[in-house]
């Protein structure tokens, strides 16, 4: 029988960061290669960390790159001879290709700098996010996901990595192994966990059952009931609290509908799509009109032309924030020289007719506060809501996640700052895209897997603990990073 090494490289005791190897016999499969947030960002202290020059050498240095021979590229290898020296002596694996799981950047984050060797694996859509999510982004390096640039070459032209776009329920072709791709519920569409048929293995990448696509979850465990190991995702395994997304807008719906006569502000991932959609929605029974920010249409519109199978809200009825970014032309001079490429695209096929969603300047919000709802995409739009000039006490709904760093409590003090100047009436509605404790014991019950793999967690430990007390049945392999677990 086929043996197989699994080697946990990153994740085995951290949210995030999933750098998961796959070997047998001179094959070798990554599911996924992501960025580990919180590493990266206690080690990130200057720019001569972010530097080009210094970037594989001090990822490597402090470990948010694994120590590995033979799965990075050639071209950053062969210009540094730190890099070269530090790897010199470091176990060596095989790797054909990367799977990826969905489109968050602790999951696939950290392929730029893989070898153009290495096969990525993702879907039509996940493909599509990807792309918009880097160059609506400040990425060098690490945006060089599907087209990389030669260091050695001074003309730096693109190559491209070769990808291979996977269907759900059905085998990923040109990779190593027989691994077919589930979609799963979670909190960015096109979200998926596999089945390694050879290995009798599957891997839940990140899920939930509480969400607006639970009945995807729910075919994944059918799917995968009885496989001998499940690697399972345990952000949420010290929690019991469960909050449905019906409850999240439910909320949203209540906070906005209270204070009638003022601006309202909601501010979501960038990916949350399903989200986004339900308070488009919302906006409409309020009788007001969504205005996007630039980021979230700009990845509407990457995915209504390819064709996505995702479920988009539409924009013909909504508009889009008009970011003022110029001192010249009223501050709205869309040259390149103040807007990047991807925004100039945003508003110049608005202003051309060429796509739904009128676009609206700050001044003009201002003028009818209580007509719109603006769906923003990260925190620091609450700088964008001082150019609005909203009335005191109007509404600001914070729907992601809580800070879970040190650096990002930093950046929440500031926000509050701001939010304590505007004068601001602050709610929180969210929940979150993760299983939580009952959940996932749920879910190892109804897959029955001989063992789970716990991973994504920074309580791996609970797990144990879960199945000294008798919640959990089957045999727990705790990861490490230092050695693989064997599966036959």
């Amino acid at each position: 029988m086929r043996s197989f090494n699994l080697w946990i490289l990153d994740g085995a005791d951290s949210i995030g960061g999933n750098k998961i190897a796959l070997t047998s016999e001179g094959e070798g499969l990554f599911l996924d290669f992501g960025v580990n947030m919180r590493k990266k960002r206690a080690y990130e202290v200057s720019y001569r960390v972010l530097a080009i020059a210094n970037k594989m050498f001090y990822h490597l240095y402090s470990e948010i790159l694994p120590r590995i021979r033979g799965i990075y590229r050639s071209d950053l290898i062969e210009l540094d001879e730190r890099v070269k020296e530090m790897l010199a002596n470091q176990p060596e694996l095989s790797i054909q290709a990367a799977l990826i799981s969905h489109a968050h950047i602790d999951h696939y984050g950290a392929i730029g700098f893989l070898s153009n060797e290495i096969t990525v694996a993702v879907s039509n859509s996940m493909k599509t996010m990807i792309e918009a999510m880097a160059e609506s982004s400040s990425y060098d390096i690490e945006g060089e996901i599907f087209r990389l640039r030669d260091r050695r070459e001074e003309r730096r032209e693109e190559a491209r990595r070769t990808c291979e776009i996977f269907e759900e329920g059905k085998h990923v072709s040109n990779i190593p192994f027989n691994v077919k791709t589930y979609p799963v519920d979670h909190s960015v569409p096109a979200a998926f966990g596999f089945l390694i048929e050879d290995a009798s293995l599957a891997y839940t990448g990140d899920i939930r059952i509480h969400g607006p696509r639970r009945d995807l979850t729910e075919k994944f465990l059918e799917k995968i009931r009885g496989v001998d190991y499940l690697l399972i995702e345990g952000t949420r395994i010290d929690t019991s609290t469960n909050i449905s997304e019906e409850n999240v807008l439910k909320r949203i719906e209540e906070y906005v509908a209270e204070k009638p006569e003022k601006f309202a502000c909601i501010m979501v991932s960038s990916t949350d799509l399903d989200r986004v959609r339900g308070i488009i929605e919302i906006a409409k029974r309020l009788g007001r009109v969504p205005i996007l920010s630039p980021r979230l249409a700009y990845l509407i519109d990457k995915l209504m032309e390819t064709n996505s199978k995702i479920a988009l809200p539409s924009l013909k009825d909504a508009c889009i924030y008009f970011e003022r970014r110029s001192l010249r032309g009223g501050g709205y001079d869309l040259s390149p020289r103040h807007y990047r490429r991807w925004m100039r695209m945003v508003y110049e096929s608005r202003l051309d007719g060429e796509k739904d969603g009128e676009l609206r300047k700050a001044e003009e919000i201002s003028k009818d506060q209580s007509k719109y709802i603006l769906i923003a995409n990260s925190l620091d739009y609450v700088l964008e809501l001082a150019q609005i000039r909203p009335e005191p006490g109007s509404r600001l709904i914070v729907s992601t996640s809580e800070p879970h760093d040190e650096e990002q409590e930093i950046s929440w003090g500031k926000f509050l700052e701001w939010v304590d100047l505007l004068r601001l009436d602050m709610r929180m509605a969210h929940s979150s895209g993760h299983a939580d404790r009952e959940s996932l014991i749920r879910i190892i019950e109804e897959v029955g897997p001989k063992a789970i793999i716990p991973i994504h967690t920074e309580r791996p430990y609970e797990f144990q603990r879960l199945k000294r007390i008798g919640d959990i049945k089957c045999e727990i392999m705790l990861p490490h990073v230092s050695k693989s677990l064997t599966l036959r």
